[in-house]
């Protein structure tokens, strides 16, 4: 099971950004691809971090908050987003993150976040070849506002993302995908109500060539490390009840 995800981590190894976050002020629904300093955007020559407001949640499926790359982030990337909003209490509080590619393509990737009562969760592909598929959904406790989700694709790879606990896509093929565009939405339509009050979502994007730097897959590699400790501690609890078992057998 280790053997494709430490795979993946070999051909991602890019480098780590070491810039923080920028808190962006714009409120306005309206500016749907505003320019890149309303986000406080943060560059590097191999990263790109920007954070949205908690209103991008409350714009409508057809006007949606949209965060547009200058240029195509191409085949090897790192997105790392982390969610610190609050959500009203009603069932269907949400938020929809789209990754799309350039507007000539029918391809994206989408993600829902749902509120505090059930922290439902989803992962969803559009491609021209099979429609729209959910390829993974969690009804509750799906996602942890403590550790980011992490969306990462990589040559020859495929897709893998993490819900901030564990991995749960390694490796989908969906034939390369070229980030141009990150869109927010939550509401259905504009007459629903609210979905987020306070907080926001920020977003941070690794790119480049595997032979750019030796250092770069640090946060699905922190995901492995996890995983790994969580197996060991399993392990060790298996032996130590087989352990008393055969005690008390004798």
């Amino acid at each position: 099971m280790q053997q494709p995800i430490i795979s993946f981590l070999l051909v991602a190894m890019m480098l780590i950004p070491e810039l923080t976050f920028g808190q962006s002020q714009q409120q306005q629904q309206q500016l749907l691809n505003p320019t890149q300093g309303e986000y406080n955007v943060i560059k590097t020559k191999n990263s790109e971090q920007f954070v949205f407001p908690y209103s991008s949640s409350n714009s409508d499926r057809k006007h949606p908050f949209v965060y547009t790359f200058d240029t195509p982030k191409v085949t090897n990337w790192i997105l790392t987003i982390q969610n610190n909003m609050s959500y009203s209490e009603m069932q269907n509080a949400k938020t929809i993150v789209k990754l799309q590619e350039p507007t000539q393509s029918d391809k994206f990737i989408e993600i829902a976040m749902f509120g505090d009562a059930s922290k439902k969760f989803w992962v969803a592909v559009n491609t021209r070849e099979s429609g729209y598929i959910r390829v993974y959904e969690q009804d509750n406790d799906g996602w942890s506002r403590d550790e980011p989700v992490i969306v990462a694709h990589a040559n020859n790879q495929g897709l893998t993302i993490t819900n901030g606990k564990r991995i749960i896509i390694d490796r989908l093929s969906i034939n390369d995908f070229s980030l141009a565009s990150i869109a927010v939405y939550g509401k259905e339509d504009a007459e629903s109500a609210v979905n987020t009050y306070k907080g926001d979502i920020s977003f941070n994007v690794i790119y480049g060539s595997p032979a750019d730097s030796p250092l770069y897959y640090f946060p699905l590699a922190t995901m492995v490390c996890i995983g790994g400790l969580v197996a060991g501690l399993l392990v060790f609890k298996k032996r130590k009840t087989s352990s008393e078992e055969q005690t008390q057998h004798q």
